[in-house]
């Protein structure tokens, strides 16, 4: 499909025992690699990777949730069409988010069951008013009890993102929590989002150059990306980023 739909297919130079990738260009130079797992004709990509002969043990983390992806501002609806056209991607309906610097497009497109995700991000900002939150690159990583997953977090030193007391001062005003919930909540970084199908519960790694990484679980059908949150999310990085610099 992406060859008759004249996607750029990319070069790979790759060693004897590489499994074999093909890949095309999304329209702000992505690569996008398409391959297999668990096929008996076909060596699985896994193998290009050497496990750790002492892996940490596990923090209950199953599966990718979703991958954010910045967008160049002329190519954000192209990219839209280029992930519908090829991927057979579902495009939703596209936010605008508060960043401390402006606004923030968000469009998420996804498969049917939701089993594949993206967000494609656009900042819209006035030149020279600062560093945009859309710069930012993220994978979020589905866990099965993020309770769990947060404590194991900070038993290993992992550098979490703070988030400010009075957003769950807010969040207490704005949901009727259980108390327990919420002292939990707030005592481990979480953020905490709802719809009609379910909740969502979230944290956020600190920034590491542009990437970070979310940890997410989806309870009861829920299906949005916690919009909500993303302000929040957003100023708690800058004021990050600018203690650092």
């Amino acid at each position: 499909r992406a060859r008759a739909l004249l996607s750029p297919v990319l070069p790979r130079h790759r060693a004897v025992a590489d499994a074999p990738l093909d890949a095309v260009a999304a329209p702000d130079s992505t690569e996008l690699f398409f391959c297999r797992t668990e096929h008996p004709d076909h060596p699985s990509w896994t193998g290009d990777f050497t496990p750790r002969a002492h892996a940490a043990s596990p923090a209950g983390i199953t599966h990718i949730d979703h991958v954010a992806l910045t967008q160049p501002r002329h190519h954000f609806d192209e990219a839209s069409l280029f992930y519908r056209a090829v991927l057979g991607l579902r495009p939703h309906e596209s936010l605008e988010l508060a960043d401390p610097y402006g606004l923030l497009r968000s469009r998420a497109v996804s498969n049917a069951d939701g089993s594949v995700r993206l967000a494609l991000n656009l900042a819209q900002v006035r030149p020279g008013s600062g560093p945009s939150g859309s710069l930012w690159q993220h994978i979020a990583l589905h866990s099965r009890d993020i309770l769990a997953t947060a404590r194991r977090l900070r038993e290993l030193g992992a550098p979490l993102l703070p988030i400010p007391d009075n957003y769950y001062d807010d969040l207490e005003a704005r949901h009727e929590l259980d108390p327990g919930l919420h002292r939990t909540l707030r005592e481990l970084g979480l953020l905490y989002d709802q719809d009609d199908s379910g909740t969502f519960l979230h944290l956020y790694t600190a920034t590491v150059g542009r990437v970070f990484f979310e940890i997410v679980q989806r309870i009861d059908g829920y299906q949005g990306y916690g919009a909500a949150n993303a302000p929040v999310r957003l100023a708690a990085q800058h004021a990050r980023t600018a203690l650092s610099t």
